[in-house]
């Protein structure tokens, strides 16, 4: 996990490399700047190069990742962000973050953009399921940040910490995963249906379903796709195995038949999938084909493979009782939402 490279709007959140260390030494020299964080700060470039040099070995260590935040426009350092992880549990990882930043660029939103997406990175990607972090309580700036990239205060330490010649507070703050999904469903995540599905959908070629066998190879596709989208986590084995059998957590809550993972192959290899099921049976509206996840390998994108399964799906979904079509999309996914919208999804 040595080589990341995140994106935003502005800024590429990514691994640091030798060609930081300018920059890198500039951030961490200022005195001024690193007062709060005062145990990172380098008295000279050989002590910035060492410490440099530590980040790129760390991020190989499978401890946690250093992250550098640069402007797109020229990739270069202007701060960083501290990812680590704490522990490890049955479910998931608990991490912590920090971060820093550049005199010259801060108020202007760069961290609250760089750590949410570091955030969303740990979440839906890097399997953790807490992230704590804290500050003193006198370091007003950061505790706005944590506030706006959603983390809530769970502790005040009084007189905890030795700073700068005296003792001082603490504040810690977290956040779980099942809070960040609420605060990402409701900001990024919308609702698509298909009302009344048509008899006859129209693709090319015959359905081929993943056999048990194959569910190794549909979850090395999967990772192989994490990232591309918001949300778009690789799944393991044994979840494709329980979404071929209606066991799948999802699957059970709402009473799901019929499922299956309709794949795309060329030349023998897995080149894409859609895992979809039917519920609703009892609705007096008609039951639902779901459409709970489609993807394509980045090296056969473009070729309309993923309309191919999206209308075999549909069909299959016909052929099952459903009269309607359901799937979720991140709307920041424009090419998704220009496919589904094609096809006759309206967003509810």
């Amino acid at each position: 996990m040595c080589n990341i490279r995140l994106e935003t709007k502005r800024l590429f959140v990514r691994s640091y490399e030798e060609k930081d260390l300018p920059e890198y030494h500039r951030l961490m020299s200022d005195k001024e700047n690193m007062y709060y964080m005062d145990d990172l700060i380098t008295n000279n470039l050989e002590e910035s190069r060492e410490s440099l040099n530590h980040c790129i070995a760390f991020n190989k260590s499978g401890n946690g990742l250093r992250f550098v935040v640069a402007l797109k426009e020229n990739d270069k350092l202007m701060g960083g962000i501290e990812y680590d992880i704490i522990r490890e549990t049955p479910i998931g990882k608990i991490s912590g973050i920090g971060w820093f930043i550049m005199p010259e660029y801060q108020n202007k939103g760069y961290i609250t953009e760089a750590a949410k997406k570091v955030l969303e990175f740990a979440f839906m990607r890097d399997n953790c399921i807490r992230i704590e972090t804290g500050c003193y309580k006198d370091n007003i700036p950061t505790q706005k940040v944590m506030e706006k990239v959603g983390f809530r205060k769970e502790a005040e330490k009084i007189k905890s910490q030795w700073h700068d010649g005296k003792m001082k507070d603490r504040l810690g703050f977290a956040l779980n995963k099942d809070e960040y999904m609420r605060i990402f469903d409701d900001d990024n995540y919308c609702d698509f249906w298909i009302n009344g599905l048509l008899p006859v959908y129209k693709f090319l070629g015959e359905y081929e379903f993943l056999r048990d066998d194959e569910c190794a190879d549909a979850s090395a596709l999967s990772k192989i796709c994490e990232g591309q989208s918001r949300g778009v986590n690789g799944e393991s084995e044994e979840w494709f195995k329980k979404w071929l059998n209606c066991e799948e957590t999802g699957q059970k809550d709402v009473g799901a038949t019929d499922s299956a993972v309709l794949v795309h192959k060329i030349d023998g290899k897995i080149a894409g999938f859609c895992c979809t099921c039917i519920y609703g049976h009892g609705s007096e509206k008609g039951a639902v084909v779901w459409i709970r996840w489609i993807e394509v390998s980045p090296e056969f994108q473009g070729r309309g493979i993923g309309r191919n399964l999206l209308m075999q799906t549909l069909q299959y979904g016909a052929e099952h009782g459903a009269k309607r079509a359901f799937l979720a999309v991140d709307l920041e996914n424009k090419n998704a939402v220009k496919l589904y919208e094609s096809i006759g999804f309206v967003q509810d």
